[in-house]
This record gives C-alpha cells, structure tokens and sequence, in this order.
C-alpha cells in the first residue's frame, strides 16, 4: 500500500450536493422540483432582495409589452397561444383581466373627479356671479316617496314592509335598509355624483361575478367542443381583459377629448370622437372574431351563437347592474 509522499498536494475535497432545505431532495436548480420551495428567501442581503424585486417588475413590462398587442387587436390569438402551452411569454389571463379591470374603473373614476371638479368650479363662478341678485327662499323639498302599498307610502314605523313567511327579525333588518336607501337618494338629489360613485365603486365585484357565468354559457353552447371548463374560463378572462381595456381606451379619450376642445379647439375632439367611434364598433365585431377563431364552427352557426350569447350576457348584465346599483344605495 503506497503512502502519499510529503510534497504531493492533498486530494481536493468534494462540493458539497446542495439539498432543499424543506424536502432534503437533490436540487437541480432555484427551486425544489418535488416541493417548489425557493433556494433564496428573504433571510439575505436586502440588496439582493431589490434586485430581485426589479428584475420582476422588468420581466413582468416586457410580457406586457408582448400581451398588449395581440390582446387589443388580434382577437383569439392569446387564448390560443395560451391553449398550446406558451403561457411563460405572455401575462396570465387572471392577471391580465385584474390589471385591465383595476386600470379602466380608476381612470373612470379620475375621469368623474375631473368632471366633478370641473363642475365645482363652474358652480363656484355662478355662485359668485349670482351673489349680488337677492335671494330668494326656496320652497322646502317634498321628501322622496317612491315605495307604496296598500294604498299608502312605505314609512319604517306607521307602514313598514311586512313579509309574512319572514321572521320579524327579518323584516326588520328589510325595512331598515329600504329606510337607508331612501337617505341615500335624498343625498343623491342633492349630489348625483355619490350614486355614481358607490356605482364605479360596485362594479368590478359584479364583473368577477359575471365570469364563472359566461364561461359556464359558453360550456353549455360548445358542450360538443370537447373542452375543459377552465378554457371556456379563460376565453372568458381574455374576452373580459379586453372589454376593460377598451372601456379603458373610452374613458381615455373622453378626457382628452374634454381637454383639447378647451384649449385646441373642436377639430381636433371631433378627431378623437371618431376614434372613440371606431372603438365601440370594433368591441363588438372583436368579440365576434374571437369565438369565431378560438372554436373554429362555420360562420352561419357561430353567428346564431354569438346573438343568443349576447342577449343571455346582456339580461345577466343588466340584472347584475340593477343589484350592483340597488346595493350601493344601500351602502353609500
């Protein structure tokens, strides 16, 4: 057995095979591939920690950048790229939809607090126009009356609601939000702009209602189409995502509309109404576009479809609108 002589240089040690610290499984890369687990967490430098939250946030504009294009003008085309597994280059339909639906009711509302202060300011002026003309006492404003039966108007304590199958428990608590909602629109008399406020602010939630709905409409009109749920799901995310976008393009050139008839004249807002124009003709014929290439059915049946889908969607619109309206009465 021969010994190592003095001079040689000593045997190099083996790395040591990195293990997930959840799991104790081989790693192969920046996550466990039986667990999930992260190599890195948070327990490190915090420059690190800025770095990575920035390469996220590039990573995430440069899919955007790719998922804006097609979402916007080339209908289907996500929800099929999607279908054939490229999901990794493209933002994700839930997400997708959620950035558009929160982009599109916050520029409304900046839309409706500009036209608000607008308002103030023209009301401020006639104010101050109207200030030197003696006033004169207005007549006291009849209170709102809007629900009556048997023969008289509803009032919470001479003629409330009353259900008979209802527990008195019930009825109570009915009669309570009714007399809410008569406060509510006595308030809104004053200041319409509450209404629709509380509206906006209602909105989104029956919007994620909705969605389940419509996929579950286009489930029962392909039900021969061989496809999961979940892809009727996602046409219905995509198909939303770009409603809210293009609600979103709306509302955008409505306020630049608005701006450049004050300060540029009215050629150029008549520019941006035929633009807004050709938005509105091009949601529609999207959609159309879109269930035609994503189930691929000839055009006399996917057009009978595409009526009785959108005559079912808008009655589910406009009853979720109702409720959407009715509860923000309530919860103002």
């Amino acid at each position: 057995m021969s010994t190592p002589s003095p001079g040689a240089a000593p045997a190099e040690t083996q790395a040591p095979v990195p293990t997930c610290g959840n799991c104790g499984v081989m790693l192969q890369g920046d996550f466990c591939h039986l667990c999930g687990q992260p190599v890195r967490g948070l327990v490190r430098h915090f420059s690190s920690i800025i770095g990575d939250f920035f390469d996220t946030v590039f990573d995430l504009d440069s899919r955007m950048a790719r998922t804006v294009g097609p979402l916007l003008f080339r209908p289907g085309w996500l929800t099929l790229r999607y279908f054939e597994g490229q999901r990794m280059r493209y933002v994700s339909p839930v997400r997708l939809f959620f950035f558009c639906c929160v982009l599109a009711f916050l520029m409304l509302r900046f839309v409706m607090d500009m036209d608000g202060a607008i308002n103030i300011n023209a009301d401020s002026a006639k104010t101050a126009a109207e200030a030197s003309v003696p006033a004169t006492q207005d007549a006291p404003r009849e209170p709102l009356r809007m629900i009556a039966f048997g023969g008289e108007y509803w009032d919470e304590q001479t003629n409330p609601v009353h259900i008979g199958w209802l527990p008195q428990v019930a009825n109570d608590a009915l009669n309570r939000l009714i007399g809410r909602a008569m406060h509510n629109l006595e308030q809104v008399r004053d200041d319409p702009r509450r209404l629709s406020e509380a509206f906006l602010q209602n909105l989104p939630q029956a919007l994620f209602l909705l969605l389940p709905l419509f996929a579950l409409l286009l489930k029962l009109f392909y039900l021969f189409a061989r496809r999961l749920y979940m892809e009727h799901l996602i046409v219905a995310l995509h198909s939303h995502a770009f409603l809210c976008a293009a609600l979103l393009l709306l509302a955008m050139l409505g306020m630049m509309g608005s701006w450049m008839d004050t300060w540029l004249g009215g050629a150029v807002g008549t520019g941006l109404s035929w633009l807004k124009a050709a938005v509105l003709i091009w949601m529609p014929l999207y959609l159309l576009l879109m269930q035609k290439r994503v189930y691929g059915q000839g055009w006399p049946l996917t057009l009978v479809k595409y009526m009785a889908l959108g005559t079912i969607y808008w009655v589910l619109i406009s009853v979720v609108t109702v409720a959407a309206l009715a509860f923000s009465l309530v919860a103002m």
